[in-house]
């Protein structure tokens, strides 16, 4: 990734952030809820990150809790 489209998403965050707190605080959870996912996609495109490793670490963290198997 370039480091202007970087610095982009970079800046898109911040704003997408108080946007989410607003909406929460409003009592629109959901929509609050749309925002989280969407900023979380900006941060998985801005440090490279595949919907693979993603799955993958998520099935990781998965198996951690349900056995209980926790590590500091």
């Amino acid at each position: 990734m370039d480091e202007l489209r970087a610095r982009r998403l970079r800046n898109v965050i911040p704003v997408l952030t108080e946007q989410r707190n607003i909406l929460v605080s409003g009592g629109l959870s959901f929509a609050g809820h749309l925002v989280d996912l969407a900023i979380m996609q900006l941060q998985l495109s801005l440090h490279e990150i595949s919907e693979d490793e993603l799955s993958e670490f998520s099935d990781a963290v998965s198996l951690n809790l349900a056995s209980g198997d926790f590590q500091d």
